[in-house]
C-alpha cells in the first residue's frame, strides 16, 4: 500500500499532536516537520534524538540551529516538495499565506481552526459533515473546543431524533502552559455572545439553532463545557447515554 507523505507546518502544542499521530499512522509517513525558531518544542524533540526531520521556514535562523546542535533537513519549501498534504498548524493567519505556497505545488492541506474560515474549500468537521469535505483539496478543522461540542451534539442530533437548538456554557483555561503573556492574571472575562464556538456549530450544522457564553478564567488547564440542547423529540438521560456508547470516539 502506498502511504500518503505528509508535512507538518508549525510544531507547537498542536503541530506536536499532529506529527505524533501522523508518525502511528499505517498508511501514512511522516515527511518532517516545520518551524521558525528553536522553541523549547523544538529543543525538545532533539533531546527526543530527532526522531522528525525538521525543515526551517527562514533559512537565515540556520545558524541559531546550528549552534544548539539541531540538525536541519532543508527549507519549508523543500518540505512542500516531498508530499501529498501538509497538515498546517501555524499560528493564525499564517496559514493563509503558506496555502499561496501549497497552492503553488499542487500540495494539498488542512488547517488548524484559528485560521478564517476562507481558507478552505471546507469548514469541516469529522463526524458532522465528513461528506463534504470528500474530495476537496483544502480542509480548515474546527477548533478543539468546538469539535468536541459538535461531535455531542452531532450524536444526539443523529441518534435521538434530532436536534432543535442548542445553548452552551463555556468556562476554559486562557492559554496554554507557557502562553502567559496570553492570559488574565487576576480576572474573568466574558466574551459577547454568541461565542465563535456556537457560530461554528451552526456553520457546521446550519439546521440546529445555537447560542453560547464563553468565560476566560486565569487557569492554564482544564475546560468546563455544558450543553442545554433541545431536540425535536423528547430526549431521556437513557437516550442520551445509550447515544453516546455506540460511538467510539468517546472511549467507553
Amino acid at each position: 500500500m502506498k502511504k500518503i507523505k505528509v508535512g507538518v507546518a508549525g510544531y507547537g502544542v498542536i503541530g506536536q499532536r499532529l506529527a505524533d499521530a501522523v508518525a502511528l499512522q499505517g498508511d501514512m509517513e511522516l515527511v518532517g516537520v516545520a518551524d521558525l525558531a528553536p522553541t523549547l518544542s523544538i529543543r525538545a524533540l532533539k533531546e527526543k534524538g530527532m526522531p522528525y526531520n525538521l525543515f526551517l521556514v527562514d533559512m537565515n535562523r540556520k545558524p541559531e540551529f546550528e549552534g544548539l546542535e539541531i540538525p536541519i533537513a532543508g527549507s519549508f519549501e523543500d518540505l512542500v516538495d516531498q508530499v501529498d498534504i501538509m497538515l498546517d498548524s501555524s499560528p493564525g493567519g499564517v496559514g493563509v499565506k503558506n496555502k499561496e505556497l501549497y497552492a503553488s505545488k499542487g500540495v494539498k492541506a488542512i488547517f488548524q481552526g484559528g485560521e478564517k474560515n476562507s481558507v478552505a474549500d471546507v469548514f469541516f468537521h469529522g463526524y458532522a459533515n465528513y461528506e463534504q469535505g470528500v474530495d476537496q483539496d483544502y480542509l480548515k478543522l474546527t477548533s478543539c473546543n468546538t469539535t468536541g461540542l459538535i461531535r455531542a451534539v452531532d450524536c444526539l442530533d443523529r441518534n435521538c431524533g434530532g436536534v432543535e437548538k442548542v445553548a452552551i456554557t463555556i468556562i476554559r483555561r486562557v492559554a496554554d502552559p507557557g502562553d502567559y503573556h496570553r492570559g488574565l492574571t487576576n480576572a474573568l472575562q466574558v466574551d459577547k455572545a454568541p461565542s465563535h464556538q456556537a457560530v461554528d456549530l451552526m456553520t457546521i450544522m446550519p439546521h440546529v439553532e445555537a447560542t453560547g457564553v464563553l468565560v476566560h478564567t486565569p487557569v492554564t488547564h482544564g475546560h468546563i463545557i455544558t450543553v442545554l440542547a433541545t431536540g425535536k423529540k423528547k430526549i431521556t438521560k437513557a437516550m442520551a447515554l445509550e447515544a453516546f456508547k455506540n460511538i467510539p470516539v468517546f472511549g467507553w
